[in-house]
């Protein structure tokens, strides 16, 4: 049986072609550079056989808040094993193996961002919240900040400013479970830093500090250029507009503006005419319970509800889950423990993660997710695991 431990600092260049190749075949094998690779942002894991890595991946230990909790929110990532070795089971190893480090560690849930939606279904993990893609020419802005004056200023920020610019995303993220707290690593080389191409940051500064902050590249295409803002956020609306002032300010530049927002786009409901901006709803990340005692013993529950119920929970990947359980809920606070009892709910650990995230009201659950309950318990379920505001922004 393969060997899962962390990846020998001597594989660094095998963990850089394997990931290369895997999410960037299209292109030239680039050159590994130390420099660049950021080691010490994650920790990198592999299979091995003998001295030979099978499969590799890297995890991320995010801190977050989970229905009010403070949580480490593993980020799974990176997950590739080269055309030699793929279709012998190797992935679904690393996987299980990455699980069992989560449960170990303590971790009740993990997340991932998806090449493909499918395969990651299949072994438990599902959607953790949308998110969304507006498009529209640059002046349907004009009307919007035509009249605000020239109060404050702009200025272009780099990685020295990234406690500038933390403080404004704690104030946007404020309510929003799953964001993540990001370090200063993360913000040095992970958000002033991209991937191929550094992206732009600007800054709105008023009275000394900086309250709102634009990150964007300005991308060709067929039909003219494009300023692409990956992430805008602002302590207040005067702040928010400001920043969609720096936007227009490109009128000149580009032909077509897209915002990465969440799902309830403010802009809809100031521009003149919302036909003139094109809405696109994306799915994000994907969740998935790592160890059903110790998330449904994690999260709180509504302080004044008590009762119980028996969850039967299906799960290929992760056999410690595959199990039938009895959870107690008292002063909100829930005991869980395996048990022999005929169930109140059947579901599988996908549906289970999107019902203890929050990611929709039971109502629509049973109509998308795996899950059957006795109509007398429903009432309880649903009070029991109501819905949140998710948002995962960072990709990872």
């Amino acid at each position: 049986m393969p060997d899962y431990r962390p990846l020998s600092e001597e594989d660094r260049e095998t963990f850089h072609a394997y990931t290369s190749y895997a999410f960037r075949p299209h292109e030239e094998p680039d050159e590994f550079d130390p420099e660049e690779d950021h080691w010490d942002l994650g920790a990198n894991r592999a299979i091995y056989d003998g001295d030979e890595p099978l499969a590799v991946c890297r995890h991320y230990w995010f801190e977050t808040t989970w229905r009010g909790v403070d949580i480490e929110l593993p980020g799974l990532s990176a997950v590739a094993s080269p055309p030699e070795h793929r279709h012998g089971g190797n992935v679904r190893q690393l996987l299980l193996d990455s699980l069992q480090e989560y449960r170990e560690r303590g971790d009740p849930l993990s997340a991932l961002w998806p090449f493909k939606y499918a395969f990651y279904h299949k072994y438990g993990w599902d959607t953790t919240n949308h998110r969304g893609e507006l498009e529209f020419d640059p002046a349907v802005l004009e009307p919007i900040v035509a009249d605000l004056d020239d109060e404050g200023s702009f200025r272009r920020l780099d990685g020295g400013d990234w406690e500038a610019v933390d403080a404004v995303h704690r104030e946007l993220t404020a309510g929003e479970d799953f964001a993540i707290r990001r370090s200063e690593g993360w913000w040095r080389h992970r958000w002033f830093e991209g991937w191929d191409q550094d992206p732009y940051v600007y800054g709105w500064e008023r009275d000394g500090e900086i309250a709102g902050y634009v990150n964007y590249k300005v991308e060709d295409g067929d039909d003219g250029r494009t300023f692409a803002a990956w992430e805008f956020g602002a302590v207040d609306h005067e702040a928010y507009l400001h920043c969609l002032r720096f936007i227009y300010s490109h009128d000149s530049q580009v032909s077509t503006v897209t915002l990465h927002t969440g799902t309830d786009a403010l802009l809809l409901d100031l521009v003149d005419d919302p036909q003139n901006v094109t809405v696109t709803e994306k799915t994000g990340p994907m969740v998935r319970v790592v160890d059903v005692v110790d998330a449904l013993e994690t999260m709180p529950y509504p302080s004044e509800l008590e009762t119980g119920l028996v969850l039967a929970v299906e799960d290929s990947l992760a056999d410690w889950n595959d199990d039938r359980f009895e959870l107690t809920v008292e002063d909100g606070e829930g005991t869980c423990t395996p048990t022999d009892a005929s169930p109140d709910v059947t579901l599988d650990i996908a549906a289970l993660s999107q019902l203890v995230i929050g990611y929709a009201p039971l109502s629509r659950l049973l109509k998308t997710a795996d899950i059957e309950a006795d109509e007398h318990v429903r009432e309880d379920l649903a009070a029991l695991f109501p819905p949140r505001n998710v948002f995962l922004r960072d990709f990872f």
